[in-house]
């Protein structure tokens, strides 16, 4: 980085510059002689090293928003390289999101077996600054609702190495697919907690596409924790939670802002069928491995079909209250009639 730009006033926090900020990673990673470094270099290469093995490393400003500051770290050791991501707030408010999601990310990935989530290593302070380093998903990248010369809505995927790529739909509803399967498989069906919140205008679902394949991922847990308040806990039905999990879902999966910073936009019908393949086939992985607990997926797809579309509309109108604070809720409430119409089709469809 050249001096000018070691200089600039860091963009969201301008009381400190860039080279205060690369300077406290730099402080951050070499921590303990570099030894929870090496550690979690160690687990990622999957190898054992020292700290003189290591050949290069180089740390880059990769985004900036309000809350986070991420920058990756590139390790070089024998010719083999290994990227890591630092997540880094300095607000108050920051860190305390920053704090919180690194123990949730710790243990979601503690409880479950996927690999999903990115694995997270150590969590520290420096020179004013929380940061933790955490997995770097190599190849994938975010992806964000566009539109073509002629006005016509279409997915963009940000592919910073070999440029912007245009999906079909076929591959937009895959990635919508791929996402509600995540947060379902994550849901619990017993106690209702749930990885929230999460936006695709955040950038928080990233897509590597190699050789016609379509993998996702999601970079952030923020909370896990139920949405559902009920003055007793045994009042609350899980067959009725699991139905507004799942009519929430289907209304988030729809916004996104246009191209990642723009005006709220809301996907196109072909999402709720990928937000429905998605949903099930998680609850039938749930089902398989004895993790579903509230009888069966035949039972459930049963009780939805008895839904009509003004009854669909009625209950995506009571969760409103999620989304009455935020700039979306005109274009989920001018939009919740076709959705409801649209979702009621696709139950309709599903196999008992």
């Amino acid at each position: 980085m050249d001096e000018a730009r070691w200089q600039m006033p860091l963009l969201y926090n301008p009381n400190f510059t860039y080279g205060h900020y690369l300077e406290a990673i730099k402080a951050f990673i070499s921590k303990g002689g570099y030894r929870p470094f090496i550690e979690a270099v160690n687990e990622g290469l999957k190898n054992t090293i020292s700290l003189s093995d290591i050949d290069e490393i180089l740390i880059r400003t990769e985004k900036h928003g309000a809350l986070y500051h991420l920058a990756s770290i590139e390790v070089t050791v024998k010719g083999q390289s290994k990227k890591f991501a630092v997540n880094v707030a300095i607000s108050r408010r920051g860190k305390d999101w920053l704090n919180h999601e690194f123990f949730v990310l710790k243990q979601l990935n503690n409880r479950f077996d996927f690999s999903y989530l990115p694995s997270v290593y150590f969590l520290g302070e420096v020179k004013s600054m929380l940061m933790f380093l955490a997995e770097w998903f190599e190849g994938y990248y975010e992806f964000h609702i566009s539109k073509d010369k002629h006005g016509r809505q279409k997915t963009v995927l940000w592919d910073f190495n070999h440029g912007y790529k245009s999906l079909s739909n076929e591959q937009a509803k895959e990635i919508y697919k791929q996402a509600s399967n995540i947060l379902t498989i994550y849901y619990d069906t017993c106690e209702f907690k749930q990885i929230f919140p999460w936006h695709h205008a955040a950038g928080d679902f990233v897509v590597k596409i190699a050789k016609g394949s379509i993998d996702v991922k999601l970079i952030t847990a923020r909370r896990y924790q139920s949405m559902i308040v009920f003055l007793e806990e045994g009042n609350i039905n899980p067959l009725m939670a699991l139905i507004y999990f799942f009519l929430n879902l289907s209304v988030g999966m729809r916004l996104d802002r246009f191209n990642g910073i723009g005006d709220v936009a809301w996907a196109s019908d072909f999402c709720v069928d990928g937000v429905v393949e998605g949903f099930f086939e998680a609850l039938r992985s749930k089902e398989h491995t004895g993790k579903y607990n509230i009888g069966t997926i035949k039972e459930f797809i049963s009780l939805l079909k008895h839904f009509g579309k003004d009854d669909l509309e009625l209950m995506l109108n009571s969760l409103m209250d999620i989304y009455k604070n935020s700039p979306e809720i005109d274009i989920i409430t001018g939009n919740l009639k076709r959705h409801a119409d649209k979702l009621y089709s696709v139950i309709q469809t599903l196999p008992l």
